[in-house]
Formats: structure tokens, sequence, C-alpha cells
């Protein structure tokens, strides 16, 4: 079973604190470029997100026409707030959310034109058997879009930057990179257990399962405007976010 460290109160109320917290997708400094992963449009289609969190994904979904929106979350914290969220405004009373383990998931054959998840897939251990059951949920055509915390990020066992003057250029201090597997950080007060998957892991395993990967991309903050993050003024050095896109063939006969 995967930590469930969102229901810890202490911790869900600094979570609510942050960005991602306070603005949902607002909040989430990568959007933009997971915007441009999902179809163009996503009338009358089915949506799946997996660790949904305060469910901002499925709001949006159902504001863009999908025809449903589900989330799944392992927290009840995050998913009474969803659904208060959600019926906060009647164009998105349609949404809906339940309660569920990644790490046992089992979904139904060929029910979502979409499954998305967003930096939730790095706290889970059995990542290929996740993946599998996202691959038989998605009916042919059907997209997989998801974000994890970068590979080079996870890795490290203690991590943290090079130390030096404020002013001076710091470096990621980059180590254990090959050795997948638990990794224990201290956020938000609390020790917050994550799994570390090379990039050649996650790629792999997409495409192993049946996918064909459709876009990769990273994200970090930089200087340029559009990815500037007020929490991070050291980045540059590291990218924090691995986003990719992946696709069920239309034909299983192709």
């Amino acid at each position: 079973m995967s930590q469930n460290i969102y229901d810890s109160a202490g911790f869900f109320e600094s979570y609510s604190k942050m960005p991602r917290g306070l603005d949902g997708l607002k909040g989430a400094s990568e959007w933009p470029l997971l915007r441009s992963m999902l179809p163009r449009s996503i009338r009358s289609m089915s949506v799946l997100d997996l660790g949904c969190g305060d469910g901002w994904f499925c709001r949006w979904a159902i504001s863009q026409g999908a025809s449903k929106a589900c989330g799944m979350d392992v927290s009840k914290n995050m998913l009474e707030r969803a659904r208060e969220l959600s019926l906060l405004d009647d164009k998105h009373s349609a949404a809906r959310f339940c309660q569920g383990d990644m790490e046992d998931l089992l979904l139904d054959d060929e029910a979502y034109d979409i499954v998305f998840s967003g930096l939730a897939l790095h706290y889970i251990a059995r990542l290929e058997a996740v993946i599998q059951q996202v691959y038989k949920s998605l009916r042919p055509g059907g997209h997989f879009v998801f974000s994890v915390e970068h590979p080079v990020f996870t890795a490290p066992r203690r991590p943290g930057f090079s130390e030096g003057e404020p002013s001076e250029a710091q470096s990621w201090l980059l180590s254990d990179y090959f050795a997948e597997g638990e990794r224990t950080v201290d956020w938000l007060g609390a020790s917050v257990q994550k799994q570390h998957h090379t990039l050649s892991s996650y790629l792999r395993t997409i495409r192993l399962v049946g996918f064909k990967l459709t876009a990769v991309d990273e994200w970090g903050a930089t200087d340029e405007e559009s990815r500037k993050h007020p929490d991070w003024p050291n980045d540059g050095a590291v990218p924090r976010f691995l986003l990719v896109s992946a696709r069920k063939s239309p034909s299983e006969n192709l």
C-alpha cells in the first residue's frame, strides 16, 4: 500500500497553503506543457485522473466538455476537498471521485479515452503493473498523459543543492541514480516516502506494455518568463518534472 501522507492533519494543512493547494491548475507551473500533450479537444471523452488530489484536472476536463471525469486518490482529505470544490460551481458538479490505492489498481477494460496522472506515479513501486492497468482501461486510440518528479530529482538519498554564496550558481548533488527504489525525504515537516525510477525505466515500461510514445519533455524553473517559479530561485541546475504522453494503438491488430 502506498503511503497516505495527505491524511495527516498537519501535512495536509501545510500542503493546502502551497500554490498547488491554493490555486490548483493555476498553481501547477508545468500545466502549459502538459496541456499541449493532451488532445486539442476532449469534448465527449471519458477521462480518468489517477492521484487526482483536489480534483483540479477533473474540473478542467468537465469544463472542456468531457462526458465523464473520474478522479481517484488514496487520501480521504483530498477527495473531500475535491468534492467540495466541484460542488461550488454547477458546471463542475458532474466530476466524480473515489478512493483507491494505485498500488492495487484494478480498472475496467476500455472504459476511458484519456488517463491522466499529475505528480503521483513517483509514489508507486509497482510501476509496470499500474501502467498495464492504464493500458487495458483505455479504448483503442486512447491517451495516457502523466507527470512525475524528474528522476534526477528523485535519485539522491540526501537531496539538496551544493552550498555556496547566494550570488553563486549552485549545483544539484546527484547520486544513487541507478539504484531504483524507495526514498524518504523531509518535506513540509514530514517524512515522505517516494519511489525512484530512472528515466529509461519510465520510457521502457511505457513501450513494454504496448503504448506508443508521442511526447517526452522536461520542466524546470529558469529565467525564462514562462518558467520562473517564486519558490525555486536556484533552479536551472535541475529538471523538476518529467512529462510523458503515450497512445494506445487505434487498432489492437496493428
